[in-house]
């Protein structure tokens, strides 16, 4: 009993020094703080320490550089001119920095040897750049021929991310694979471009297309009445002095086809292609534009003229309207007279306004390995992302048109309307190797052949080509 007692003893004595100590030691830290608060505070048992959090370490690319290869950009880039366009640039220098990369966009090829360049560089597996920005119709040919990176197969891109084109995507996916790329906003393409003075020397108001427009009276028939009022004889000699219109074949066929909710080629919910000119819709659009020839809206081509003289008929005023893309305000920059700009008038069997788009694209040479192909692919999609501060600008797109157009409408209605509202009709005929449209449009222009003979005519060819393609 007595030695349980001493014992008892001693551990009362141990504990109340262990007490003391820890007094002391957290009283000390107290004392010896410059601070208002304590640098040291004593922890009760129950307490843990919680670790401070450390940012993960950002990929190291090693000082790889990047060319984004394409046929138009200087290798000196104009300086910044607007407040967004700076943004971007201290964007793509800050990521430059942190992922150690240096990264380009620089013309690599001229347009007629841009093709070539990509096929024989990826060919010698020494790739004269890292991504390559490709037209639409340059495509098929590498593909058929596996120098495209199957972009699906690759961690570092998203394509669930609202900042890739969707029309790109969708014409480059086969099955699981994806062959190409595009971010950003779509390219307008194809509308009917007009001339108001004309109009207003015929009687019309000069912002008439774009009121049929906003009511959703812009149709073929109303079409017809226009080309009705501007085809003018003016002294009654039999010969007609001004034309409705005048336009490049393809445009004007493109145009029609497409309106009128057909294709040159299509592609199946299994993702096969097939010959899209088989479709009653195709024959009836064909039929519609070789009637505005028949009827002599459309001006015929100059004795010895060369093949675009429609450029300077509509240019010149010789014409009052033309089938056009987008690109051609850089052409009528400086025309005297103004004009306005809407979508292909709706054929009979559309839903409503309907577009196609065909987008410049972006490819990674096949070439490359696993490791590398995942670096250039991480690089770009920092390089595409959306300028910070700038992604929930949806208006921005807009002022880069505005200066391009002679009025608001064209960028207000008729572009917003091309991406807002307008059913996308997608034409797989880019994709088929060896497709060659002409084939169809030169002579049914011409008059030489009915749509249906030229459309019989080449129905076996166009399918055996189909049928190669759809064997990828």
């Amino acid at each position: 009993m007595k030695k349980n007692q001493k014992f008892l003893a001693v551990l009362l004595i141990l504990a109340m020094c262990l007490s003391m100590f820890t007094a002391c030691g957290g009283n000390k830290a107290k004392e010896t703080s410059n601070n208002s608060e304590p640098t040291v505070e004593a922890t009760t048992p129950t307490e843990e320490a919680t670790p401070t959090a450390t940012e993960e370490p950002a990929m190291d690319l090693g000082g790889m550089e990047i060319v984004i290869g394409d046929w138009w950009s200087s290798a000196d880039p104009a300086a910044p001119t607007t407040a967004q366009e700076e943004a971007t640039q201290a964007y793509r220098e800050e990521i430059q920095a942190k992922y150690n990369f240096k990264i380009k966009q620089v013309a690599v090829a001229e347009w007629g040897t841009m093709q070539e360049t990509f096929t024989t560089s990826t060919m010698a597996e020494d790739p004269a750049a890292q991504v390559f920005i490709l037209a639409p119709d340059w495509v098929a040919q590498p593909l058929a021929n596996g120098l495209v990176y199957d972009l699906a197969t690759l961690e570092n891109l998203d394509f669930t991310e609202s900042k890739w084109n969707p029309s790109v995507l969708k014409t480059l996916t086969y099955g699981d694979s994806v062959y190409g790329m595009a971010a950003g906003k779509p390219e307008p393409k194809l509308g009917v471009y007009w001339n108001k003075r004309l109009f207003e020397e015929a009687g019309l108001d000069p912002n008439l297309p774009y009121d049929l427009q906003a009511s959703g009276e812009w149709t073929w028939s109303k079409f017809e009445e226009l080309c009705k009022s501007l085809t003018i004889d003016s002294n009654n000699d039999g010969t007609i002095d001004s034309y409705a219109m005048a336009s490049f074949s393809a445009d004007l066929f493109k145009g029609a086809i497409t309106s009128n909710d057909a294709r040159y080629i299509g592609k199946d919910d299994s993702g096969m292609f097939f010959n899209g000119s088989k479709d009653p819709k195709f024959l009836e659009a064909l039929q519609w534009a070789v009637s505005l020839i028949q009827k002599n809206y459309e001006m015929p081509a100059p004795a010895d003229a060369n093949w675009d003289w429609f450029i300077s008929a509509f240019h010149d005023a010789k014409v009052a309207m033309q089938f056009a893309e987008v690109y051609k305000t850089g052409t009528w920059a400086d025309m005297e007279d103004d004009w306005g700009f809407v979508l292909c008038p709706k054929g009979p069997k559309a839903n409503g306004y309907e577009v196609y788009f065909s987008d410049n694209v972006a490819v990674i040479p096949s070439s490359y390995d696993k490791e590398t192909a995942e670096k250039i692919a991480f690089a770009y999609n920092l390089w595409t992302n959306p300028t910070p501060g700038y992604e929930d600008d949806s208006e921005s797109w807009k002022d880069g048109y505005y200066t391009r157009f002679r009025d608001e409408r064209a960028v207000d209605e008729t572009l917003t309307t091309m991406y807002d509202s307008a059913t996308i009709n997608t034409d797989y005929a880019s994709f088929v190797y060896g497709l060659d449209l002409g084939t169809i449009i030169w002579d049914t222009y011409a008059l030489g052949s009915t749509p249906a003979e030229k459309i019989e005519q080449v129905a076996d060819s166009w399918q055996a080509l189909i049928d190669d393609a759809n064997k990828k």
